[in-house]
């Protein structure tokens, strides 16, 4: 017994001694590429070190190593094709290449970027590229590390600015990045854990990722001329940092690539306009507007807390005023809220909420799809200003704590946050500016409780909207720098039964309580109609309008048989005359009791008492259903003549609908 405890003690000294030296190799081999240093000259395109030589304008480095470059060189090229790691030192250089990426990692076990400390570097390509495989001015076909204490500046004329086929992970350093396609792009994973990144983005995203993005800590600021801001195929991830982001669609977005936008008919912004920054240079903010040179802009203070408060629409479905239209010295006036609790949602005509959660666009993919498509925001400041939805989920979206600000969109066919999946504000504090029309709102019972007010006219860029306390103390105060209709805020601090005061302009528009919590919960968006309200000011019991509602197109008159009538939050109007009226190839097809109008390749089904629209294939929950009324069939004008491309403007005053081409 005693010979065989030895045997055994001497059998695991012997292979733990095996398993030491092996790691011990394994580590040295793996430090051995750090070995090999060198440099790189590239005004007099001298090389030192192992594996690397020059070819005409090209530095090929074909061996493991830790190379710092320096001087400058037009029309060159540093090419990687090595199995090992290596390493570029940028030290004060600047290379451009005509014909294919600036710096090219055609192989590497791993590529590293340092930008060294103190020093500014510059790298461009050209419009063209003779290389097949690379689409970027920094390209790596392996995973790319980026670090340092210096500035990188690159000019992307081909397509990308910084590209990897696996994963691409920002450490530190100052990059800016001015692209024709997408600032930063990886087919994997994108992680930015540092440093400052500025992003002006042509036709692609800001930062687009094949399967994972995560945004740990770091400043980023993206211009996306055309597109979104950042985007995930996959899942989507903040836990910190200070974001700032103005897109021409969607500002943050997962799942597949434009669904949304090609879908619903194409973007919701007229075309060549986007949203820009001002002449000083500034983004709009918080309590004004701080200079964009790699600061964000600064965002109020806002309380930790809630119960939610919903306003109803008066007279009608949310109007939207055509552009930034003066509001002649007049504040918009906010309509009375029903009360009663966590109210996700409008009220319909009698002024009950719906039960069942499951309105507009969200709660409509299964729980894998959720997860693989989910963004997650657990931390970090982010300003958002997009004429497309604000955060846009192709799965679920959760936000549990940093500061949101969101203006936009205008166009009411997007809001500030789209979820296929569930949607659910846990914790942070978040204030958007936006249209109405498409407010969609957390779908969880047991969430943090949301402000929801939405307006009887429009407001305009440059209000300042405040919310204060039954005490007169600041809540949150800010600019809006769009046009808007709605406004939402959640914080853990609003306390239920406390009274909260909303200005804009520094004028008293509205006093609230906040209610009771009864659990109903569902959302206040994605619920396409007219104008129309909860019954008041001569609406008769069944939502109609004492008044009769009158309507023009392009400042002609419209007729009809039936005149149009309010009913649940929206205005129905006579279908062949207001699409005829329109422009639009209307067919009926009474088998089916459905209505289908054609123009410019936007297709709109409407089916009489059913909710469910569909837009070029995408399905909208309407707040009320088409239906027919002394023999006509009415549909809700709002939708139909917003989605057809047109501007609906809603004076409450007159009962006048006047719709107008976009100019």
């Amino acid at each position: 017994m005693k010979f065989m405890k030895k045997l055994v003690a001497l059998v695991l000294t012997l292979v733990l001694s095996i398993s030491l030296i092996a790691c011990y190799q394994a580590s040295a081999s793996d430090d051995e590429w750090k070995n090999n240093t060198g440099t790189i000259n590239l005004d007099s395109l001298k090389v030192t070190g192992n594996g690397v030589e020059v070819e005409g304008n090209t530095v090929i480095i074909t061996s493991g190593g830790d190379f710092t470059v320096t001087g400058s060189l037009k029309d060159g090229m540093i090419r990687v094709n090595a199995e090992d790691k290596v390493k570029l030192r940028l030290s004060g250089m600047s290379l451009t290449n005509s014909t294919g990426p600036a710096i090219y990692f055609e192989n590497a076990e791993k590529a590293f970027i340092t930008i060294t400390e103190d020093t500014e570097n510059y790298l461009s390509d050209g419009t063209e590229y003779s290389v097949e495989d690379a689409d970027a001015a920094l390209f790596s076909n392996d995973d790319l590390e980026i670090k340092g204490a210096g500035k990188l500046t690159i000019n992307a004329n081909y397509k990308h600015g910084i590209a990897s086929d696996d994963d691409l992970a920002i450490e530190n350093g100052t990059i800016i990045i001015t692209s024709n396609e997408h600032g930063i792009k990886a087919n994997d994973k994108v992680s930015v854990t540092g440093g400052t990144i500025d992003i002006t983005a042509k036709t692609g995203k800001g930062i687009k990722a094949g399967l994972e993005l995560v945004i740990d800590d770091g400043v980023i600021s993206i211009v996306s001329e055309e597109s979104e801001g950042m985007e995930s195929k996959g899942t989507l991830t903040i836990n910190g940092g200070d974001i700032n982001i103005i897109s021409a669609d969607d500002g943050i977005n997962t799942g597949n690539e434009n669904l949304a936008s090609e879908q619903s008919g194409g973007k919701t912004f007229n075309e060549g306009e986007m949203p820009q920054r001002s002449d000083s240079g500034e983004m709009p903010g918080m309590k004004g507007n701080r200079q964009m040179n790699g600061e964000m802009p600064e965002m109020g203070e806002m309380p930790q807390g809630g119960r939610m408060m919903q306003q109803a629409g008066e007279n009608g479905e949310i109007p939207r005023m055509k552009g930034n239209r003066q509001m002649n010295g007049e504040m918009p006036e906010m309509s009375e809220m029903p009360q009663g609790g966590r109210m996700m949602q409008q009220a319909g005509e009698n002024g009950e909420m719906s039960q069942d959660g499951r309105m507009g666009g969200f709660g409509k993919v299964d729980e894998e799809t959720a997860a693989a498509h989910a963004i997650t925001i657990n931390g970090g400041n982010i300003y958002i200003k997009a004429n497309g939805d604000g955060i846009d989920s192709n799965g679920s979206l959760t936000i549990n704590g940093g500061k949101i600000v969101i203006d936009g969109p205008e166009m009411r066919g997007n809001g500030p946050f789209d979820s296929e999946g569930e949607m659910k504000i846990n914790g942070g504090e978040v204030v958007t500016l936006s249209s109405a029309g498409m407010l969609q709102l957390p779908n969880n019972s047991d969430g943090q409780s949301i402000l929801s007010v939405i307006l009887s006219n429009q407001g305009k860029a440059g209000d300042k909207v405040t919310v204060k306390d039954s005490e007169g103390n600041e809540v949150f105060t800010h600019t809006a720098a769009t046009g808007y209709m709605a406004l939402l805020y959640s914080s853990p601090d609003v306390k239920e039964g406390n009274e909260y005061s909303i200005y804009v302009n520094d004028e008293l528009v509205k006093t609230v309580t906040v209610a009771k919590v009864t659990g109903a919960y569902g959302n206040a968006g994605n619920m396409m109609g007219g104008f129309g309200g909860r019954e008041k000011d001569g609406q008769s019991d069944q939502g109609t309008k004492k008044k009769n509602i009158s309507v023009s197109v392009n400042g002609k008159s419209v007729s009809f048989n039936t005149n149009p009538v309010i009913k649940n939050d929206t205005t129905l109007v006579g279908f062949r005359a207001i699409l005829e009226m329109l422009g639009a190839e209307v067919t009926w097809d009474e088998a089916a009791k459905t209505v289908t109008a054609k123009k410019d390749g936007v297709d709109i089904i409407l089916t009489i008492n059913s909710d469910k629209a569909k837009v070029n294939g995408k399905e909208y929950t309407l707040l009320t259903a088409p239906e027919i009324i002394n023999d006509s069939t009415m549909i809700p004008v709002r939708f139909v003549s917003e989605n057809l491309g047109m501007d609906v403007l809603w004076n409450g005053d007159n009962q006048h609908i006047e719709i107008t081409s976009k100019s």
